[in-house]
């Protein structure tokens, strides 16, 4: 069995574009989902799929892989299908996808996701959750996640779900990182989209509205996405506390 991750980025993010460049302690955003991509246990085979060239001249230049993909393809995950359908692999292969603004990324969560993806072949896919803070419940960048009593989704939401009448209520939230057999994410590819993807402007609800089996996994460490200046500013200051950094960070830093 193969597996791979794949890293989706574009210059042209509408929140907070050209972001995939925007340096963080002397490397790419980009830079850093890459090499801490490549500690996790099956992070022999990491690539970024993008629409950009200068995306690619970054990547390669720290000698990282890089498929380009078209410009027109909306959702992240499906790029990254796009990139996977033309290489030669078996349906059982497994395809982590990891958003190309998760610089704090730890391998530990993408071997948790690959470990759950395995043990369960039921499984259409499987996505990372973490606790949500209150500040971050009412954010729209943070989509929040409802499950069933067996943690599989029933709703992603931009808005504050579920609705706590009466109660603090608790909530999770979905991390940018998802995992698919690739046989999976090619029927994944083939889905019709659907009016609650739209709506919410989130691909995972195109998986549940077609009725499939979307599990949550609930990460233990921290994560921040990057969707503006102001969360890239937050990034750094984590990210000199973080033990992964000097793992990879001498060459760019001198750490």
């Amino acid at each position: 069995m193969r597996t791979l991750i794949g890293i989706p980025a574009r210059m042209g993010a509408s929140r907070f574009p050209g972001k995939p460049l925007k340096p963080i302690l002397g490397l790419s955003l980009i830079g850093h989902v890459v090499k801490r991509c490549e500690l996790s246990k099956y992070g022999n085979d990491v690539f970024v799929a993008t629409c950009d060239d200068m995306i690619v001249d970054e990547v390669c230049g720290f000698g990282g892989t890089a498929v380009m993909t078209p410009a027109d393809i909306e959702r992240p995950g499906l790029r990254v299908a796009y990139a996977v359908a033309r290489m030669s692999l078996d349906p059982q292969d497994i395809v982590a996808i990891v958003q190309g603004d998760e610089p704090l990324i730890r391998p530990e969560m993408i071997d948790l996701g690959i470990d759950t993806l395995i043990a369960n072949p039921e499984l259409f896919c499987v996505n990372l959750g973490a606790d949500i803070t209150p500040e971050e419940i009412p954010d729209i960048n943070e989509v929040k996640v409802v499950t069933d009593m067996w943690d599989n989704a029933m709703y992603m939401s931009r808005c504050p779900i579920p609705y706590a009448r009466e109660t603090a209520g608790t909530y999770m939230k979905q991390l940018g990182i998802f995992f698919f057999r690739a046989g999976h994410l090619a029927e994944f590819q083939e889905l019709e989209p659907t009016p609650l993807e739209r709506a919410e402007s989130i691909e995972m609800n195109r998986a549940i509205q077609h009725r499939k089996l979307v599990r949550m996994v609930r990460s233990p460490f921290p994560a921040k996405g990057v969707d503006t200046a102001a969360d890239l500013e937050f990034a750094e200051r984590l990210m000199r506390a973080d033990p992964i950094y000097p793992k990879y960070a001498s060459p760019f830093s001198g750490v």
